[in-house]
């Protein structure tokens, strides 16, 4: 069962409020507003304010401004400083709307902090309700106003989902398939990691091209360890600890704080400044569990200027993906453990589009320091970074070329075809860098699947799955599954590339005790070529 949304948007209830106190407050008379809560006045009524042709604002005399209601005022002003403590509001303004505002701000009771002309936003304070209240209904009205939302790096797995996982450690590029030499891999390419920043004194990115950029008021170097293993990851360079695409730039830009925290229009800020800045591909290790105009249009200012933005799901276990990767455009990531499974920390539901290694991964910290790095923060990176890999393969690509080659060589997870736990598949590096060597063979042994209930009663039925993942026809496959005391053997023929084949067992829920262990191999005729046999075999504890 999928989750609605935990937090309801503050710009909602901001707009329901407004609706409930000017109903309280006012009455409209045609286009104006007539004041009900003062019985004992009698108002000169006047349309609400707008600026006349010189850019101006239209006086209003006796009129609606000096005739509300102090209390009412407050009330909403008091609102204002719930729902926004910090004051921090973004505009989506048209190109009118904000000259008009830029002239007229201080004598409407708003400060311009910042703006963003590529994407027609501006940052702002409210300095005077009473001031501001006539544009803020326009705002509010038109769902042009919203709290600068925080956003964080996602919160670490649960110790105890991360301890049932198959941790990979340094095997994690060996595991997905991909070849030894990488170390020319990324040459040319640009990849924007939009996090804490990177210790770049580290010895596992020695060597390696990091541009970094503060986008913090804060200069401090501190909590730099999230985007230092990310950094690893992608373009370590150290031997046994190499990363997917050494050679590729890494623009680093700071808009996460030593708390872990973010807001959505610095990230935005981050996307337009790493487009501009001639990155391919934008690392987005971060989210929120609501979306922002901000954030949305900064992700479609980037697929407009042909960027890849790959952002990380989350690590609630719930199905609930985090903004952006919720967006359309954008590639949701969740993660893999060693084992083939899909992590059950992973969030999951529209938006995820495919799973990497998550699981245990050894990263750099900062400090010097290395670590465990469990979370789809990590299997972010490792996506972002493939993508890097393949534009240097080929720089006819397009960037959107490229999530689509990674998209289409992904290997089956669990369940037959798309589904909304690993999208389109596993990542894998052995299709994706063998998909023009048309002898290269991998037969796979996928996995188990046994329905979406995950109930264990009378007959129950399950399949073990098997894919061609490689560019060869496949035949003469002997596929051996045994679970409590039994063997079952399968003959399995004319297996095209990329094509998948389940085989379908049963078993009884009352033999079941909470557990089930299945044992599968799959062997190949002698003379067959299989350049990945480690994929053949499967031992599996099966939690029920």
């Amino acid at each position: 069962m999928f989750l609605i949304r935990k937090v309801f948007p503050l710009a909602l209830l901001l707009s329901a409020f407004l609706a409930f106190w000017l109903a309280k407050n006012f009455s409209f008379q045609g286009n104006q507003l007539k004041q009900t809560s003062l019985k004992k006045k009698q108002p000169h009524h006047a349309p609400l304010p707008n600026f006349n042709t010189g850019g101006e604002v239209v006086p209003f005399g006796n009129s609606l401004l000096e005739e509300i209601n102090q209390t009412s005022v407050k009330e909403f002003d008091d609102l204002l400083k719930q729902l926004n403590p910090g004051n921090d509001w973004v505009l989506s303004l048209d190109k009118a709307s904000l000259e008009n505002l830029a002239v007229n701000a201080s004598i409407s009771g708003i400060k311009l902090v910042e703006s963003l002309p590529e994407l027609g936003v501006i940052r702002v304070k409210i300095l005077d309700t009473k001031k501001a209240l006539p544009l803020l209904i326009e705002y509010i009205s038109n769902n042009q106003i919203s709290p600068n939302y925080t956003m964080r790096q996602p919160l670490p797995p649960r110790k105890e989902l991360v301890l049932d996982e198959a941790s990979f450690s340094d095997s994690y590029i060996k595991w997905l398939g991909g070849r030894d030499d990488r170390a020319n891999l990324g040459t040319g390419v640009k990849v924007a990691l939009l996090d804490s920043g990177v210790d770049l004194s580290h010895p596992m990115l020695a060597g390696a091209s990091i541009k970094q950029t503060n986008l913090l008021t804060n200069n401090g170097i501190a909590g730099v360890g999230h985007g230092t293993a990310l950094a690893s990851v992608m373009v370590g360079t150290t031997s046994g600890n190499q990363g997917i695409a050494p050679r590729s730039e890494i623009l680093s830009y700071r808009v996460i704080d030593k708390t872990g925290k973010a807001d959505s229009y610095t990230v935005a800020s981050g996307i337009v400044k790493a487009v501009q800045d001639g990155a391919r591909v934008i690392n987005l290790s971060l989210g929120a569990e609501y979306g922002s105009d901000v954030l949305k249009h900064a992700v479609g200012y980037a697929r407009e200027n042909g960027v890849s933005i790959v952002a990380a799901v989350g690590n609630d276990g719930e199905g609930l993906v985090n903004f952006p990767a919720a967006y359309d455009g954008v590639i949701g990531v969740s993660s893999v453990g060693k084992n083939g499974q899909v992590s059950s920390f992973s969030n999951y539901g529209k938006g995820v589009d495919i799973a990497a290694p998550g699981v245990g991964v050894l990263a750099a910290w900062e400090l010097q320091e290395r670590v465990s790095f469990s979370g789809t923060s990590v299997s972010t990176a490792i996506v972002s970074a493939s993508i890097a890999a393949e534009l240097s393969n080929d720089p006819n690509l397009t960037s959107h070329d490229a999530e689509d080659l990674l998209l289409r060589h992904a290997n089956e997870s669990g369940r037959p075809g798309f589904d909304l736990i690993a999208g389109h598949g596993i990542l894998s590096l052995g299709r994706l860098e063998n998909r023009t060597n048309e002898h290269y063979s991998d037969p796979a042994l996928v996995g188990y699947y046994f329905g979406e209930s995950g109930v264990i009663s009378g007959t129950v039925p399950f399949e073990v799955i098997i894919q061609n993942q490689g560019n060869t026809l496949l035949n003469n496959l002997n596929l051996e599954v045994e679970y409590l005391g039994s063997v079952n053997k399968f003959r399995v023929n004319n297996l095209a590339p990329a094509e998948i084949r389940s085989e379908k067992l049963y078993l009884q829920g009352s033999d079941v005790d909470g557990f089930l262990q299945i044992d599968s191999r799959l062997t190949i005729s002698s003379g067959t070529k299989d350049d990945r046999p480690e994929n053949n075999f499967r031992k599996s504890t099966i939690r029920f």
